[in-house]
């Protein structure tokens, strides 16, 4: 019996061994994973932990603040006049910098309509603005936009709708005139400098100087001063002429002495702009790079910017609603 039980033993011996060892190895894996989930589940516990903790160690608002957010709450939601509440969207408007000028055109409030709704078990009094048309620089626009949408000016106001579209506008009138003069005073400087094969003007006029001019070329009237736009200083001789004669100096947009260059010996006067003066004043860097401004002096002068016959302007239709407490 004994030696039966010992051949059993030895037969089977190897497949038990197996068995356990997989019984083993499952039971092992089965605890790693185990621990794997709760190593996870105690991370997301420890940062819970730490989120608390940050909104524990927020101070309570005090009894002067809550008291303060109460009537500001009660504020808004006071009963408006439509007077009143256009004043605050134009009010919005004119701090994000839209033109609210009635002869702009760029800026108009509809007559509102008013309704009585419910909401979480209060009755609310709704003045409905359905078509406000703002136009002005993008940026401001959506910062108007932004302004209605968030409630920064006024909580109790809620926009409803927007549709947005782009509109061309040419500059006229004084504006229009004065980025004209701006054009064509570049425009000259460009040509006489591509005349007079200048990839730099010697002695420009700039910036850096402190002074700009309005005069395109020498004044006759003023004999002992020499005047003229951009380059008064760089001599004819310096500019190759060779000849007997003698050529205004320096690089001028009016009346300039243009030297020939298949003959330095002689010479021709151009004008690249129609006229000895401008109304505005100008200063202009080596490369010709020119800048305009409403006097001589440039440190108390303002400078104007922009050129362009046209720019682009966003046009928004935007409707809003204000909440407010129905009157008793």
């Amino acid at each position: 019996m004994e030696t039966i039980i010992r051949n059993l033993f030895a037969r089977f011996w190897p497949t038990g061994a197996l068995i356990l060892g997989g019984l083993i190895l499952i039971i092992y894996v089965a605890l790693g994973v185990l621990y794997l989930q709760q190593s996870a589940q105690q991370k997301g516990f420890e940062k819970q932990i730490v989120k608390l903790g940050a909104i524990i160690a927020k101070p309570l608002p005090s009894a002067e603040e809550l008291q303060a957010n109460y009537e500001n709450v009660t504020q808004a939601l006071t009963p408006w006049t439509d007077y009143d509440a256009v004043g605050i969207i134009v009010s919005i408007a004119e701090e994000n910098g839209i033109d609210i000028d009635v002869a702009s055109g760029k800026f108009s409030v509809p007559s509102a309509t008013i309704s009585q709704v419910k909401v979480g078990g209060g009755n609310y009094q709704v003045r409905s603005f359905k078509n406000i048309s703002v136009q002005g620089d993008h940026d401001n626009v959506m910062a108007f936009i932004s302004d209605l949408d968030s409630g920064k000016t006024l909580e109790t106001m809620v926009l409803k709708r927007v549709a947005t579209s782009e509109v061309e506008v040419i500059f006229t009138g004084v504006e229009g005139d004065r980025r004209a003069e701006f054009r064509t005073v570049v425009s000259a400087v460009i040509a006489m400098m591509s005349d007079n094969g200048l990839s730099k003007i010697p002695n420009p006029m700039k910036f850096a100087d402190g002074v700009a001019a309005n005069l395109a070329g020498d004044d006759p009237d003023t004999e002992e001063t020499v005047e003229g736009f951009p380059d008064i200083t760089t001599t004819a001789i310096t500019r190759g002429y060779t000849g007997n004669a003698t050529p205004r100096v320096g690089f001028v947009l009016y009346e300039h002495d243009k030297i020939l260059t298949d003959n330095a010996t002689q010479f021709e006067t151009v004008s690249y702009i129609n006229g000895l003066t401008t109304k505005y004043y100008y200063t202009c860097e080596a490369d010709g790079t020119v800048r305009q401004f409403d006097g001589a002096n440039v440190l108390t002068a303002t400078e104007y910017l922009g050129s362009e016959e046209s720019k682009m302007e966003t046009v928004v239709t935007v409707g809003v609603d204000i909440y407010t407490k129905p009157e008793e």
